[in-house]
């Protein structure tokens, strides 16, 4: 369609050339056939020669050729294919655009039936195709079927409570966040044109209430105590003056004082030493927390040797073999409060020794290893196994 309309452009522009050839002919005869002037010469009184005009040469002039640039008086209109990865703007965005481009050609309606069709690619197209003639022959229902297919198809509901949370992101400027709010609210405004009663002062208080900026927020509250119908474009301007003012005012030089070289050494001096404050901190507290821990094991010490002697006095039971006595880095308790043939036994250090597998370090309730019932036997020390039905330390 584009394409004939540029072939009836060239057409009328040549037609238009040969007119203006034919008119400077016209012209060129006319000057030709026109008598000349008289001879200034002459004498006074006496008649000028006649002067044939088919002897006087005809004025040669160069040939002008003209040059003429065609500028397209056509808005572009993008292609909308429906593929969201592909098209740079929505089928409500493009839909506008076409509109507008169809309202800038003197066309039929079938003229524009067939712009629009032409305007579509892909399965947008074969969308649009497929349906029945009756239901594509002018723009308006080509457009109804494109937003039917791919409009929006969350409910009003929906987009406005993502209008409602919608608030300014971390380093998102206050121009880009106004953006975002607009088109939630031209959304919500195609999907219920009736929502909002006053559209305008909804996305200016929702423009208040969510930017991240305290002192900004306090600042536009007071400007609407102040001028209470101001409209959502004025607030935003007043945001961004703000804004834009605040990042460029000037710091402030502090007031310099003079000070004479030992005060300024003593400054100096002094500053090292806070430096060096934190990490002589961090070492004691090291320190203390060595100190500590030696206290602690000692403490754990004596506490295992005093329990050591407390159960050997209070030996109820028979003294161990000679074989047992000659070991010296064992010690066993004869003694129980329960009764049971093996007690707990210890290291010479006070480390405890386990009755199950017989490795020190830890007692029967921690040890991982697992024996069968009948199994679970103690050697002594003196070679003899004993085996019980229950040992626990």
């Amino acid at each position: 369609m584009a394409g004939e309309e540029l072939a009836a452009q060239v057409r009328a522009l040549t037609e238009l050339v040969q007119k203006l050839q034919s008119d400077n002919e016209k012209l060129r005869e006319e000057v030709n056939t026109r008598p000349g002037p008289s001879n200034p010469d002459d004498v006074v009184g006496e008649p000028a020669a006649s002067v044939d005009p088919a002897a006087v040469p005809a004025p040669t002039s160069p040939l002008v050729t003209g040059r003429y640039v065609l500028v397209p008086r056509e808005r572009k209109c993008p292609k909308f294919s429906g593929k969201t990865a592909q098209d740079p703007i929505t089928v409500e965005e493009w839909v506008e655009e076409a509109r507008r481009s169809l309202g800038v050609r003197p066309m039929s309606q079938t003229e524009k039936t067939l712009f629009v069709f032409d305007l579509l690619d892909g399965e947008a197209k074969a969308e649009v195709k497929l349906r029945p003639s009756g239901e594509r022959d002018n723009p308006e229902k080509i457009f109804a079927i494109l937003l039917e297919a791919y409009g929006c198809s969350q409910t009003y509901i929906t987009l406005q409570q993502q209008f409602f949370q919608r608030g300014q992101l971390e380093g998102e400027s206050l121009r880009e966040y106004s953006h975002e709010i607009m088109s939630l609210m031209e959304m919500v405004k195609r999907k219920a044109p009736l929502c909002f009663p006053n559209p305008d002062n909804v996305l200016r208080d929702q423009f208040i209430e969510h930017v991240k900026d305290i002192m900004l927020k306090r600042e536009l509250r007071r400007h609407m105590r102040l001028h209470p119908n101001s409209s959502f474009l004025d607030i935003r301007r007043e945001a961004l003056r703000w804004v834009e003012e605040g990042e460029h005012i000037p710091k402030l030089r502090s007031r310099a004082y003079s000070c004479n070289a030992q005060r300024t050494t003593e400054c100096e001096a002094d500053l090292n030493v806070i430096s060096a404050k934190p990490t002589t901190e961090i070492s004691e507290l090291k320190e203390c927390l060595v100190r500590q821990q030696a206290q602690l094991d000692a403490i754990m010490h004596r506490l295992y040797s005093s329990s050591l002697r407390t159960h050997s006095g209070s030996t109820t039971h028979a003294q161990p073999s000679q074989h047992q006595r000659a070991e010296p880095s064992f010690r066993r308790w004869s003694g129980s409060a329960r009764g049971g043939p093996f007690q707990p036994r210890f290291q010479q250090d006070g480390t405890p020794i386990c009755l199950r597998c017989n490795q020190p370090g830890h007692m029967v309730r921690a040890c991982l290893t697992t024996l069968p019932l009948s199994s679970r036997a103690l050697p002594p020390a003196g070679g003899t196994t004993v085996t019980t039905a229950h040992s626990e330390n």
